[in-house]
């Protein structure tokens, strides 16, 4: 198979590049995922969708030897934060509405949904009546793949809003995250199969899903303990769950940390020539009042990021002002615009304000800025 002509004939052979680099055949094409996508590039949602779908009609075309291939995947063990996410409420609505407008207003949620999740890096497994399960994790591991999933759950909440003015009807998620180790591999039969995970964590991740009220989150121990820095939690108490033998401690995340709170530092060693250049900018700046740009790159564990909070540190200390935009890493979208983070930051926007609070901001700085000429936008 040319994958580069059939990228071609879909209209994307921007990506061809890509696609060679990462050595992906038409074996790997059958096998590829939103996130893998993501990975290698793919940032448009709408593109891969495009792809995926494609791939999917390859996998229509030779479906005996993709399932022969898929059953002959390994099982094999994973340390993943899996989510469940429903709609409250469904049965009732779907009485009320009927099965026509039932069916638009679901594709709806997941489609709201799956964009939520893929944004923050996770990967939807499966859609369960209405109910969404995403895996953070796998195929794609990150480091921080339990904040991705709590960040998500808050972001479908908030999602809900819009949903419920576009659609005339209040709508609210219910929400279940656990964090284990799961079995990933195919399970089926010889005429269905299908990559999937199963074990404690999946399970219990649902159960809190089931117990979660409408507009409602709740996460596992293992979830809070690796999440505190961004997330204010509640204590539900420890909950017997259908399944496990002993009872589990219950969260509800509260609220996200804007700034997360600050860690005790580490004494500063070493990096001293570094550090005396990022002095040499300061007093720089301070001196002609132009700003500079600075990239701090390196291998993993030289201390890149101990560098920059003690050059944070030393530019409070001598007044200047201190902004700070989070970009997640690798596989997210979310996160990943610094300078919309930065901005906000400067005219004092939360990343949940509404329209309103926006164009308040816009004509605080029109009216404080003088001769200074603001083109409006989305930020």
């Amino acid at each position: 198979m040319n994958i580069e002509a059939w990228l071609k004939g879909l209209g994307l052979e921007q990506y061809s590049a890509s696609f060679r680099e990462n050595d992906i055949d038409a074996a790997t094409l059958a096998k590829l995922t939103a996130g893998d996508l993501k990975e290698i590039g793919v940032t448009s949602v709408g593109h891969r969708r495009t792809l995926l779908d494609a791939i999917a009609r390859l996998i229509e075309a030779i479906r005996e030897p993709v399932v022969q291939n898929a059953a002959e995947l390994e099982d094999e063990r994973r340390q993943v934060t899996v989510l469940f996410a429903d709609l409250s409420g469904f049965t009732a609505l779907s009485n009320e509405l009927g099965a026509e407008k039932s069916r638009a207003l679901l594709n709806r949620y997941f489609e709201t949904v799956d964009d939520i999740i893929e944004a923050y890096g996770g990967t939807v497994d499966k859609h369960i009546g209405d109910n969404v399960m995403a895996v953070f994790g796998a195929p794609v591991a990150h480091t921080d793949d339990p904040e991705r999933a709590v960040r998500a759950a808050f972001g479908v909440h908030s999602a809900m809003t819009g949903l419920s003015a576009e659609t005339g009807r209040p709508l609210l998620a219910h929400i279940g995250i656990a964090s284990g180790q799961v079995v990933a591999g195919t399970t089926g039969s010889d005429k269905h199969t299908e990559y999937t995970m199963t074990g404690d964590t999946v399970n219990l991740a649902s159960r809190l899903n089931d117990m979660a009220g409408p507009g409602e989150t709740l996460v596992s121990n293992a979830v809070q303990r690796v999440t505190s820095r961004i997330a204010k939690y509640a204590t539900r108490g420890e909950v017997s769950v259908k399944g496990l033998v002993r009872p589990v401690r219950v969260w509800v995340p509260a609220e996200l940390i804007l700034e997360p709170i600050p860690e005790r530092l580490a004494a500063f060693v070493g990096r001293r020539a570094e550090l005396a250049q990022f002095k040499a900018l300061l007093n720089e700046t301070e001196t002609h009042g132009k700003g500079h740009s600075i990239l701090v790159r390196g291998e993993p564990g030289i201390g890149k990021t101990r560098l920059v909070e003690e050059f944070a540190k030393i530019a409070t200390e001598r007044g200047f002002e201190l902004h700070k935009s989070l970009v997640l890493d690798f596989g997210a979208g979310k996160g990943q615009d610094a300078i919309r983070a930065l901005v906000r930051s400067l005219v004092a926007l939360s990343p949940d304000s509404g329209e309103e609070a926006r164009k308040g901001a816009v004509d605080r700085v029109i009216s404080t800025a003088g001769g200074f000429r603001w083109r409006t936008g989305s930020f």
